[in-house]
């Protein structure tokens, strides 16, 4: 069973009414959902003092208690024994899934330079989707030895291989880069680059960068989900630990970054510009 948590925060008023709220003692409410086969404990506390007292809720959120989907406002005490739920699993699957989509859109694929940013190593067995359309991929991560396995079975289905190097020079003159989790260091790339990413980045890149996807949620779930919560949020937790891995398959219909939002269409157009650019400014050089 999943678990959510709401905090209501209610104001005192003023008089002989506000002294009775300060005597009053803080409450949760707790409502069992469901959904598609999934059960989700929503508890709402109810706060009548200055700040929330989370261990008087120790034993309804039981196990869950590192695991909390709330929203990012709740803040717990670093010596708590609750946590946040977080996982980037699940956003990480729509941005590897719009770049499969827009390559699918393609049709000058075959001169396509493709970088794969993934420093981890958590995304390997995502290359085979990617040289599926382009043979001039690079992947850049700090653990090689994961690629290394994954092209070995590339190149025995496909007859092909990716170059793998923890150079992040080797990008600069890529025309799609796809990094499935947030981007912490800055690398090479160029003006006329498409980056899709994960969670908007924290260090300067150079290109067009696309990091925030928007879907529709499969139906029945929107009943459940707590009002305050991000949509992605909220599927991201269904997916890892509701196991609803059925979500992985979702395909965004828009994306945005720090001032524009994209379409589908909008982004494959955006993306033909930018390699004409680049096979422009190449003939010219």
């Amino acid at each position: 069973m999943l678990t959510a948590l709401t905090v209501k925060k209610h104001e005192r008023r003023k008089g002989i009414k506000g002294l009775t709220d300060r005597l009053r003692r803080d409450r949760a409410v707790v409502k069992i959902k469901r959904a598609r086969g999934v059960y989700l404990k929503h508890i709402t506390y109810i706060s009548y003092g200055r700040k929330p007292r989370f261990e008087k809720l120790e034993k309804i959120v039981g196990d869950s208690k590192n695991r909390i989907i709330c929203s990012p406002k709740i803040k717990f005490e670093s010596d708590s024994k609750f946590k946040r739920f977080e996982n980037s699993d699940f956003s990480a699957r729509l941005c590897t899934n719009l770049a499969i989509y827009l390559l699918s859109m393609c049709d000058f694929t075959e001169k396509l330079k493709i970088g794969i940013y993934d420093l981890d190593g958590r995304e390997s067995e995502f290359l085979p989707y990617v040289m599926k359309y382009s043979s001039d991929v690079t992947v850049v991560t700090d653990c090689p030895d994961v690629y290394y396995d994954e092209n070995e079975l590339v190149m025995e289905n496909m007859g092909a291989c990716s170059v793998v190097t923890k150079r992040t020079e080797e990008l600069e003159h890529c025309h799609l880069i796809i990094a499935p989790h947030t981007i912490e260091k800055t690398f090479s790339s160029n003006e006329n680059t498409l980056i899709l990413t994960n969670g908007r980045p924290k260090a300067e890149l150079t290109g067009e960068v696309y990091y925030k996807y928007y879907f529709k949620m499969p139906n029945g779930f929107d009943r459940i989900k707590p009002q305050e919560l991000e949509t992605e949020y909220f599927c991201s937790a269904l997916y890892s630990l509701g196991r609803q891995y059925s979500l992985g398959s979702i395909v965004p219909t828009m994306c945005s970054n720090f001032s524009a939002t994209q379409t589908v269409k909008s982004l494959y157009a955006m993306f033909e510009k930018l390699y004409k650019n680049s096979a422009k400014s190449a003939d010219e050089n």
